[in-house]
């Protein structure tokens, strides 16, 4: 039986994948390969970036500032609307907590939440915050074009298509050059995600 990917992570589609890099998605050996590069690549882009970069749900405690302003953890925000709740007791059960969405300013890029008419009192773990946030597939071109040329190489070398960690070689002056790192293009696209230049 074949491996499934892991979805909450997974930048590229068995099927896109799989379509990119010209194989069928009928061969279950094939498709645990590919499912099994799809997760390598995924991870490899969040440890590079030190962030999760696909779109997930999340529920997350912050502790109050006193200030009128929080900053979420995971950015940018892709869902249209947040739900606050604020309880001394971190007990975030009841509606009546809930700061109303008209109360929200919410810059999606940066994660930047500020309330309009109340603030985040001071506390430990006293509010919580319900949102999505990371890149959809739909929105993050340049991010998904990385995955595939990334996926691509990888795929090359573990199907024998081109020698492993081979960058270039040279015949006549024997020279010869491994790459153990992430291709230049694909390291510079990661490096303005881990630098959140990219919303």
């Amino acid at each position: 039986m074949g491996t499934g990917t892991d979805t909450d992570n997974a930048l590229l589609s068995l099927e896109d994948a799989a379509k990119l890099l010209g194989t069928s998605t009928q061969t279950t050996d094939t498709n645990d390969t590919i499912r099994g590069l799809i997760d390598v690549v995924s991870y490899r882009f969040n440890a590079e970036t030190g962030r999760a970069l696909k779109s997930r749900d999340y529920t997350s405690q912050y502790d109050g500032n006193g200030t009128h302003t929080l900053y979420l953890k995971n950015w940018p925000v892709s869902s249209t609307s947040i739900t606050i709740t604020i309880n001394a007791n971190r007990s975030f059960t009841s509606t009546a907590d809930q700061v109303t969405g008209t109360d929200i300013m919410l810059d999606t890029g940066s994660g930047e939440v500020r309330l309009s008419g109340t603030y985040f009192p001071t506390g430990a773990r006293n509010v919580q915050v319900e949102y999505s946030a990371g890149y959809t597939t739909a929105a993050a071109y340049d991010l998904i074009h990385a995955a595939k040329d990334f996926i691509k190489i990888l795929y090359n070398r573990e199907t024998g298509r081109e020698p492993q960690w081979v960058r270039s070689e040279s015949y006549e002056g024997v020279s010869r050059t491994f790459e153990f790192e992430f291709p230049w293009s694909v390291k510079k696209i990661l490096d303005m995600y881990r630098e959140g230049t990219v919303y």
